[in-house]
């Protein structure tokens, strides 16, 4: 279930077998330096969020012509001295990152797996930090994209917070410089993506068919 709050025209017509590298570490290009980007040269602020349904939810009802609702958070019971705390509710995972280049744009792909909902977002920010740190990410870019996945867990092994996942395309011509991938925290998977160009435009959409968050990126 795909409930957007901006809706754009996806400027991808063709996708191409996946042109990206990935590495654990890596410097930031020295040709694009991080401290002129972090929005400095960026005249974009749009922001972007929807959710999206994951495989399958036996909280949801499957009568015909029923429209579902997200189901709610149970109220919260005291645990029992000496009682085992109830498991943690099992959410949908962050599968892989890659970046697919077309004739049109890059668009990093964000696969997922599992049951249940899920909420995304997409916004340039100024200076990218960390959840619940002040730490700053240092990203290549004119801009800088910050894209946020909530209510899931990262099932990438290589996702790490000390030294983040790296993915670069090849080549010039590419609208994106890198995109960084953490590891989830409270239920929250972080990405940044730094852009080639000062004014990309930016596609975003939840698939419920390939099970995936698209980011489309063009100069």
């Amino acid at each position: 279930m795909d409930v957007p709050t901006r809706t754009w025209v996806s400027a991808v017509a063709l996708v191409l077998p996946a042109l990206a590298v990935s590495t654990a570490c890596g410097a930031p290009d020295p040709d694009h330096p991080a401290g002129e980007a972090h929005g400095l040269r960026c005249q974009q602020f749009e922001s972007f969020s929807g959710q999206l349904l994951v495989g399958d939810s036996p909280s949801l009802p499957t009568v015909p012509d029923v429209v579902p609702t997200l189901p709610t958070v149970p109220d919260v019971v005291p645990v029992e001295p000496g009682a085992q705390p109830s498991p943690a509710p099992v959410l949908p995972t962050l599968d892989s990152i890659e970046i697919e280049p077309t004739a049109a744009a890059d668009t990093i792909v964000f696969g997922l797996g599992g049951d249940g909902s899920m909420g995304w977002s997409a916004r340039f920010v100024q200076m990218p930090l960390l959840h619940g740190t002040d730490e700053p990410v240092s990203i290549s870019g004119a801009c800088v994209l910050q894209i946020d996945l909530t209510g899931v867990d990262s099932n990438i092994d290589s996702l790490r917070r000390e030294v983040p996942m790296r993915i670069s395309p090849e080549g010039e011509a590419s609208s994106v410089v890198e995109v960084l991938g953490y590891p989830s925290g409270s239920a929250l998977v972080q990405s940044f993506v730094g852009t080639r160009s000062g004014t990309p435009t930016v596609t975003v959409e939840a698939s419920v068919d390939r099970t995936a968050i698209t980011v489309a990126i063009s100069s």
